[in-house]
């Protein structure tokens, strides 16, 4: 009878053991899926991060650019200016249009780095909200999880 009794228990040790070695499993996976995530949030992020950087860098570039261009349009306008004032008095008419027409030229050029600007900057807005959603997913996901692994543990604990 001795001998029955110690199976009994040693039948229930070693069902416990395999259940502890199941759960014990079973948290390190999910702590691995965790990491996971946690390393995929990072690259997202980074990415994230890298893409704004590229485009700010690229608006930055061409807003040099238009500057760049603006001033030599500038050098250019007084350039003739001078130019026409030496030359001919008559001429400054002429020069009066064309000074005119590089106004506008440099208006349109603003008004196009203005619009340069806000598309960049509704691409930037629009990546940080995409950021933040995956981000908000990330770690509802990550609460499903913890969900889930305090639920096995109540089992755990129910069953002990």
């Amino acid at each position: 009878m001795s001998l029955g009794a110690s199976s009994t228990i040693m039948g229930v040790t070693l069902r416990e053991t395999d259940d502890l070695l199941v759960a014990q499993t079973e948290i390190r996976h999910l702590k691995n899926t965790i990491q996971a995530l946690r390393e995929e949030m990072e690259r997202v992020r980074f990415e994230k991060d890298e893409a704004v950087s590229a485009a700010v860098s690229e608006a930055n570039q061409e807003i040099q650019q238009l500057r760049a261009t603006a001033g030599a349009l500038r050098d250019e306008l007084e350039s003739l200016r001078f130019d026409k004032d030496e030359a001919v008095h008559g001429a400054i008419k002429d020069g009066k249009d064309e000074t005119g027409q590089l106004h506008h030229t440099i208006q349109a050029i603003r008004d196009e780095t203005e619009a340069v600007k806000f598309k960049y900057e509704d691409q930037i807005e629009q990546m940080s909200r995409h950021a933040r959603d995956e981000s908000k997913q990330l770690h509802q996901t990550i609460q499903a999880i913890r969900d889930e692994l305090d639920a096995l543990r109540n089992d755990q604990t129910k069953k002990a």
